[in-house]
């Protein structure tokens, strides 16, 4: 005996299949958020954990200056055979063709860098003078007068002094505030930043 399917049957199968494809597809997108989400947090991890290494490395090689200069010169707070460290001012350190640390004051378009993007937006305006960083070999240095796009990458960084204060907000003397700093943009705004102090530690 052939069995016969009413209409109303047939009108519940199409509902279920169209259930079936609105639950599979709503798995589809969570899996897919869900990739998305992971890829995102590696690339941040990876940016983070490059810009730590910058900024700790930037402070080795203020470490490394003033005991160098201490060794030869008698003189813990130079950046340079004439110049000393100045509060309020930007530097930038790196290792020379003669591996020599260089500390080069860089300078800024208002005299002091803002916070957050706009300090991004003032380094990216002034990407030649010295705040973005490139791939070289494999080494993250600062990028070339004439920027090569292919090897740039989206950290800039830098080196702040300020004036070492106590709790009272008084001046310490022989002491510096040194803020070594990287900030970079990849799906939203993010920096890293260490504060130190360095003094004439071997008069202390």
């Amino acid at each position: 005996m052939k069995k016969v399917f009413t209409t109303s049957q047939k009108a519940f199968s199409i509902i279920e299949v169209m259930i079936g494809i609105f639950v599979f597809s709503l798995g589809l997108i969570s899996i897919y958020a869900l990739l998305a989400s992971s890829l995102n947090v590696n690339s941040y991890n990876r940016n983070a954990i490059i810009a730590s290494q910058l900024a700790r490395e930037q402070l080795e090689f203020v470490y490394n200056l003033r005991d160098t200069n201490y060794e030869k010169l008698q003189l813990w707070n130079l950046v340079s055979p004439s110049n000393t460290f100045t509060p309020w001012k930007y530097y930038k350190a790196y290792q020379d063709t003669n591996y020599d640390i260089v500390l080069e004051e860089i300078p800024t378009l208002s005299g002091s860098l803002p916070e957050g993007k706009s300090e991004l937006s003032e380094m990216w305006n002034m990407s030649n003078s010295g705040y973005r960083i490139c791939m070289n070999w494999d080494m993250y240095e600062y990028c070339p007068s004439i920027l090569s796009w292919e090897q740039t990458t989206p950290f800039y960084k830098y080196l702040a002094v300020e004036q070492a204060v106590d709790e009272l907000g008084n001046p310490i003397t022989d002491a510096f505030l040194i803020i070594s700093k990287v900030i970079w943009y990849k799906r939203g705004y993010h920096e890293y930043e260490i504060k130190t102090v360095i003094t004439d530690w071997r008069r202390i």
